[in-house]
C-alpha cells in the first residue's frame, strides 16, 4: 500500500511538472530584459520577454500596478513594489494603453 501511495504521489508531481512544460513557463529567455519607463518604449518590448518597468520617478504608488495591469502577462509571477515592476510581457492589452 505504502507503494501504491509513494507511485502515486510521484505521478502527481511529474505530471504537474509537465503541466509547467507545456504552458511555456520553463522557456522564458533569462539572458533579456526590456527595460521601460513609458508607454512608447514599452511598445518595443516582444511578448514573452522579461520586462522591467523602472519608472523615471518615484513618488506615484499606482504606477507599478497600471504598468502590471498593461503590460504583465499574469500567467507567470510578477514582482512589483513602488519603485517598479518586473515580469513576462504580454502585448494583448496594448490597445488599452494607447
Amino acid at each position: 500500500m505504502k507503494k501504491l501511495a509513494i507511485f502515486s504521489l510521484t505521478a502527481l508531481v511529474l505530471a504537474g511538472c509537465n503541466l509547467q512544460a507545456q504552458m511555456g513557463q520553463s522557456k522564458i529567455d533569462q539572458s533579456k530584459l526590456c527595460i521601460y519607463s513609458t508607454d512608447e518604449v514599452a511598445a518595443k518590448c516582444k511578448p514573452g520577454e522579461l520586462s522591467w518597468f523602472a519608472p523615471s520617478s518615484w513618488g506615484n504608488e499606482q504606477s507599478p500596478l497600471s504598468a502590471a495591469a498593461a503590460y504583465c502577462d499574469f500567467n507567470y509571477q510578477v514582482m512589483y513594489n513602488n519603485s517598479g515592476v518586473i515580469c513576462v510581457f504580454t502585448d494583448k492589452r496594448l490597445s488599452i494603453v494607447n
